[in-house]
């Protein structure tokens, strides 16, 4: 199931939920128990923000998005439950969907409870690109198994336990399930326009070459709309928002898809064993589905934590280089600018002197903190060591890039930074004394640009690097663009990769 593009929302629910959980044993009754009676009460208490987004429609994020993206997502979500209606009240169940519906629904529940924590981490660890979440295994059945009604009754389910972790705009989430809608609908339509829903309602698998073969293609046509018609609504809506049609910024990485192919195959066995004997679907599928879903997380989850620098969540120099340059040669070869970012934060030291490395710790968690905040989807973020971070624009012209620095500047100025302790008089023998909010904390930051300064990844870097070095030299606090001419840079290495060690400057 592909998920939408854009995290604005900070968890209401909070770490303390989620740890409350995850301590308990995953085979125990007790942790089982505790995570049905977490995620029924973080459902319940998604009425009340319901409510409060229904009570003020001009405070939706829908609005803030250009007026085409906006006409499309409307639209959209207007034709989906107009065709949803319409089929709804066209459908009946007889007691075999009745029965079906029940086991499937039974299935989905299990493995939303069981896989619930992983997601919500998956999730946060995805919150700057594309998510794929496995919940097709049960819904792609279902879209042949079930009439219109009950799978799109099972897909409110599943969205509504989703939403509750999922820490998106309502407006962005509400479209994401129109496109799911869209697809279960269009699902069963090519089930009943071709020979699958007399196969499904015998319960018997054809036997003929023919009949086989035309099983066969029914079955590929509907898992094509399913992939389709999903990504096809999303990537039009993200193109309309954010004005750019790069596939990879449209529709996610090759991997990404094929995450989802495979989970559609699942969804082509669910539909299979529901067909032959509905009892067979918990027995084969579940196992599957859990174990599946769990190895792709603690995959994607141990891949994140070598990537991801310990302090500050962001790339570490050795994993920033390689996006960041497959950016650039992105860029270069559409023929659009590239800006290239290297922060600085000024009188570091001073920080660690007075308050400790924890607190020295602390800044750089708030700074990476305004740096997410403060950069798009597609920009390559990373700590590139000690007080020193990186950024990598990708299509953004000089004029962006200044607008873009300028913001981070003014926000980390503007930061205050909380959690702090100092020693009451200086020794190391005193009690160390909390502190309220400190402001103060700045940061130099240099640009250099592509293809104005190099269409190099190295010069790149180090036109940046010598625009930083001037912010520092004229002042700190400032935003400076490297001159057309770069002069040498300080550390001058012959390639970003021959950096080693912290810097600490001031």
């Amino acid at each position: 199931m592909r998920n939408g593009w854009e995290v604005t929302l900070v968890s209401e629910f909070g770490k303390h939920d989620r740890d409350a959980v995850s301590a308990r044993p995953r085979g125990s009754l007790r942790g089982f128990a505790d995570t049905v009676g977490l995620a029924s009460a973080r459902v319940w208490r998604l009425r009340g923000r319901a409510w409060n987004t229904l009570r003020h429609p001009a405070g939706w994020e829908l609005w803030r998005l250009p007026p085409a993206a906006v006409f499309w997502m409307l639209g959209t979500e207007i034709a989906v439950a107009s065709w949803a209606l319409y089929s709804g009240f066209k459908s009946s169940a007889t007691t075999t969907d009745l029965v079906r519906f029940g086991v499937i629904a039974g299935c989905t529940i299990w493995y939303l409870v069981q896989t619930q924590h992983p997601e919500e981490q998956r999730r946060a660890d995805d919150r700057r690109g594309e998510h794929i979440d496995q919940t097709a295994v049960w819904l792609g059945g279902a879209a042949v198994l079930l009439p219109p009604a009950l799978s799109l009754a099972l897909l409110l389910m599943v969205r509504v336990q989703r939403y509750s972790i999922a820490h998106k705009a309502m407006t962005t989430f509400l479209f994401t399930t129109a496109a799911h809608a869209a697809s279960i609908l269009g699902v069963h339509m090519i089930t009943k326009l071709t020979s699958l829903h007399t196969w499904l309602e015998s319960g018997t698998l054809p036997q003929r070459p023919g009949d086989i073969a035309v099983a066969a293609v029914a079955l590929v046509g509907a898992a094509l709309w399913y992939f389709a018609s999903q990504t096809l609504l999303i990537s039009i809506a993200r193109g309309l928002a954010w004005g750019g049609w790069r596939r990879q910024k449209l529709i996610g990485s090759w991997a990404d898809n094929a995450d989802f192919v495979y989970a559609l195959q699942l969804a082509a066995c669910t539909t299979i064993l529901g067909a032959v004997n509905i009892a067979l679907v918990p027995l084969v599928m579940i196992g599957i589905a859990l174990r599946s879903t769990r190895l792709s997380q603690a995959l994607a989850d141990t891949i994140a934590r070598s990537q991801r620098d310990r302090k500050t969540g962001l790339l570490t120099e050795d994993s920033f280089h390689a996006p960041a340059a497959l950016r650039l040669l992105e860029d270069q070869t559409g023929r659009r600018p590239t800006a290239f970012l290297m922060l600085d934060l000024d009188h570091f030291k001073q920080w660690n002197d007075k308050y400790g490395h924890s607190g020295g710790d602390i800044v750089l968690g708030c700074v990476s903190a305004v740096l997410r905040q403060n950069t798009r989807s597609t920009d390559v973020v990373g700590r590139w060591g000690g007080e020193e971070f990186s950024v990598l624009l990708p299509d953004t012209t000089r004029e962006e890039a200044m607008r873009i620095a300028e913001r981070i500047r003014v926000a980390v100025a503007k930061t205050a930074i909380t959690g702090l302790t100092e020693l009451a008089s200086g020794h190391a023998t005193n009690e160390p004394r909390a502190v309220g909010p400190i402001h103060g904390c700045t940061v130099s930051i240099g640009v250099g640009l592509s293809p104005e300064h190099s269409t190099d990844y190295g010069e790149l870097f180090r036109a940046a690097d010598a625009a930083m070095y001037q912010a520092k030299r004229s002042g700190r606090n400032r935003v400076v663009v490297a001159p057309s001419v770069v002069p040498p840079s300080p550390r001058a290495p012959t390639s970003p990769l021959s950096r080693a060690g912290d810097s600490r400057r001031d």
